[in-house]
Order: structure tokens, then C-alpha cells, then sequence
């Protein structure tokens, strides 16, 4: 498992500094300082390592980040850790995002069991945000909507960001977001009263 492990971290380094399509696996073989045909071995194919470490990072943000932001008490706190994140995610590890695109639209029509485990890749964003919302959403089909629309909210900034970031101010977009659901938080507290 250390050369699994080894690979791994050597991709994300390398995703890092040259992109997806910089990143070759001799590239990497000669960071890991292994045989090409050693990483072909533990992962089979470029495509297959780039979604492990995507499910990796989702995993380690599971553990960490997202239970600090479940442990929250309220919704707004919570949200606003999750922009926290999402904009850290964008301005200093654009890569991540990048990577589960390129698997989205590079792998998916040709590979039917990458876009099972891609899916299953989203059911856990989903998953996770609908375990933020049960508080406020009691009726798990509302919360699975919610989560959806959430989801599709951060794609699509990111796309935007990606395309052109300096028109996208991702802290603004977070302001009037606030400003939309403050209506939403009100009609709770009466209700509530």
C-alpha cells in the first residue's frame, strides 16, 4: 500500500503543478521513482488513478471539513462554511474541481463503470449536503432537491470562475445568496414562534 499510496500523493502534487493533461504516468513514474508499469499495476489506467484520488479527496473532506461543518449549529453557519470551503477549493486547489470535469466529460460515455462510480461521487456530495439540511427540511425527497439545486449552484460558479475569474466574485455571490435566504429564515422563526 506505500506505493499506492506514493502514486497518489504524487498525482495530486502533479495535478497541481501541470494540470491534468500535463501529468503523465511517466511524468509520474519518475516522481515516484518507480516503473510505468507499476502504477498501470495498482490502478490500470490513467483515467482509473485520476478517480481514485478524486474519491479520495471527497473521502478526506467527508472526514474532516464536512463534520466540522455538520458540528455547526445553525444552517447559516453552515453554509457559510461550506462557501468558506468551496472558495478555498476554487482559488487554491482548482485542480480537484478540474480533474472530476475532465473525468465527467472525458470518460463517461466510453466507460460505463466510471460513470457509476462518478455518480456515486455525486450521491455523496448530495449525501452530505442533505445531512446539513435536516434540521431545516424535514421531508428527505424536499432536502434531496435542495441538495440538487445546491450542488448545480456550486458547479456552475465554478465553470463561470474557471472561464473567467476575474468576473466572478465568488464572495459577492455568497452576500446575495445570504440576501435571498434571509425571507426563508424569517418565515422559519415565525413559524417557529
Amino acid at each position: 500500500m506505500r506505493t499506492e499510496e506514493a502514486i497518489l500523493q504524487a498525482t495530486q502534487k502533479l495535478l497541481a503543478t501541470r494540470g491534468i493533461h500535463g501529468m503523465s504516468l511517466d511524468l509520474l513514474a519518475e516522481e515516484v521513482g518507480i516503473a510505468k508499469s507499476s502504477i498501470l499495476w495498482h490502478f490500470g489506467s490513467k483515467e482509473e488513478l485520476l478517480l481514485r484520488v478524486a474519491e479520495r479527496v471527497l473521502e478526506e473532506a467527508a472526514r474532516g471539513p464536512v463534520q466540522e461543518m455538520l458540528a455547526l449549529p445553525t444552517l447559516a453557519e453552515r453554509a457559510d462554511a461550506a462557501w468558506r470551503f468551496f472558495e478555498d477549493t476554487i482559488r487554491h486547489r482548482p485542480e480537484l474541481r478540474r480533474l472530476v470535469l475532465w473525468l465527467i466529460f472525458e470518460c463517461v460515455e466510453e466507460r460505463p463503470e466510471m460513470r457509476t462510480r462518478l455518480q456515486q461521487l455525486y450521491r455523496s456530495i448530495r449525501q452530505m449536503f442533505e445531512a446539513g439540511l435536516r434540521e431545516v427540511a424535514p421531508d428527505p425527497a424536499q432536502r434531496r432537491r435542495l441538495a440538487i439545486i445546491t450542488v448545480a449552484t456550486f458547479d456552475g460558479i465554478f465553470l463561470q470562475w474557471l472561464l473567467e475569474p476575474e468576473a466572478i466574485d465568488v464572495e459577492s455571490l455568497h452576500r446575495e445568496l445570504r440576501l435571498l435566504n434571509e425571507p426563508v429564515t424569517r418565515r422559519r422563526a415565525r413559524k417557529d414562534e
